[in-house]
């Protein structure tokens, strides 16, 4: 009876510990992400050209947003040089010589984009071949109820339209575009520059084409032997937002929407024509990544290129969410005590991170708020998850999988509340 008993209570405790877990799984992976359409401008005559473009195209996303990629990731622009593309294209100033050709170079970029702000709400509502909507994604990405997303219910309904807008500015309005333009540099061509052109450090790394100085000290203080493999990373990240508001709601609702039973010619006719869709210029930031490697190493050339490829577009996307708060995604807490949550040196965390602790709550028509209850930081007694690209292969034997966090105020954390990095840059 007693034996019945214990193996009873364990049953019981493994029932609690496993529904525990389920719970925070459900917590930390159910929450609204921003969504990241991710795109790639390189030079023909770069290194591994065609193996980038191709690895580009097939990795993942960073796993903070919902994955908004369109078919078309590799992006061409028509302008007469290649080294005017980028500068014409976001705006930059342009000589008085080019201004004709620039011009008409601006109106053709402005409709791709127009284009692509387009292609990218027609993913968010499944437009089909005869051109119908449905809220299938909106549904799925926004946890909402299938019924009360009904468009047509909605129109004639307070807390049906207040569900739409909420659905709009939750997860629609952050649809985000990041142009990514990649500049490989080998260390031995960085290291010989630097070597045999000037003997003072500052200038040698200007010399090599490096504006980072730190990443040239690296690179000059090693030797062409050791820096012989391996490449310097330079990227460019533009980036953009997509245009939501409550008056492009209002005509897409009005206008365009329609079901498969419902499309008429005309309607999707319209949605084929309209321009209504922008896509707004948020800004750009730069940044360097290093692939550390010997000559020694085991890795192909095309795989350091590869790894130095990702490293770089994951440190751009950390300084544009640092430099712009639109950007800045919310991370659910992983566990409330100890307070953690799945995040790491690859979104940027040192030492001095601090993170508002947000609940997410419902007003009486179901419409999403925020509410900052408490503020967190880098608990510096443990060490910072190493969750960067390629992590695992440097640190095999690393066994830390999340990063703790100590409590400047606020009440009790629980699971699935969430952090976002202190406003400002």
């Amino acid at each position: 009876m007693k034996r019945n008993i214990f193996f009873s209570v364990l049953i019981s405790l493994f029932a609690m510990v496993s529904t525990a877990q389920t719970d925070i799984t459900t917590a930390t992976s159910k929450y609204r992400r921003s969504s990241l359409y991710t795109m790639l401008t390189l030079d023909a005559a770069s290194p591994y050209a065609e193996e980038i473009k191709s690895y580009f195209i097939n990795s993942p996303i960073p796993d903070k947003f919902n994955d908004h990629n369109l078919e078309n990731r590799i992006f061409t622009v028509y302008l007469p040089e290649p080294k005017e593309m980028m500068s014409l294209f976001f705006g930059s100033a342009t000589p008085a010589d080019t201004k004709t050709v620039a011009d008409n170079s601006a109106n053709k970029s402005e409709k791709q984009l127009d284009d692509i702000a387009k292609n990218l709400i027609a993913k968010w509502f499944n437009r089909s071949a005869k051109g119908g909507f449905n809220m299938e994604l909106v549904k799925s990405r926004g946890t909402y109820d299938a019924s009360a997303l009904d468009v047509a219910r909605s129109k004639n309904d307070q807390r049906g339209m207040a569900l739409l807008a909420d659905a709009g500015e939750e997860l629609i309005s952050k649809t985000f575009v990041l142009v990514n333009e990649f500049k490989y540099v080998s260390k031995e061509e960085v290291a010989k520059k630097a070597s045999g052109l000037l003997n003072a450090f500052g200038q040698a790394a200007g010399a090599a084409g490096l504006g980072d100085i730190s990443t040239a000290a690296t690179i000059t203080s090693a030797g062409v032997t050791i820096a012989g493999k391996g490449y310097v990373v330079k990227t460019k990240g533009h980036l953009y937002q997509l245009k939501w508001d409550e008056e492009t709601a209002a005509i897409f609702y009005n206008d365009f929407w329609a079901d498969d039973k419902t499309i008429t010619p005309e309607k999707k006719k319209a949605f084929d024509e309209t321009n209504l869709f922008k896509l707004v210029y948020i800004g750009t930031d730069e940044s360097w990544a290093d692939v550390q490697s010997s000559t020694f190493t085991k890795k192909s050339e095309v795989e350091l290129v590869q790894k130095a490829t990702m490293k770089a577009m994951d440190a751009v996307i950390v300084k544009l969410q640092k430099n712009h708060d639109e950007f800045k995604t919310k991370t659910p807490l992983y566990s409330g005590e100890p307070i953690t949550a799945k995040i790491g040196l690859k979104e940027g965390l040192s030492e001095k991170s601090r993170f508002d602790v947000l609940e997410q709550r419902q007003d009486k028509n179901g419409k999403t708020e925020y509410v900052e209850v408490g503020t967190i930081k880098v608990d510096t007694s443990y060490p910072i998850w190493d969750n960067r690209y390629g992590a695992e292969e440097e640190n095999p034997d690393t066994k830390v999988d999340k990063t703790y966090f100590k409590k400047i105020s606020g009440k009790e954390f629980y699971p699935g509340m969430l952090i976002v990095q202190k406003k400002g840059k």
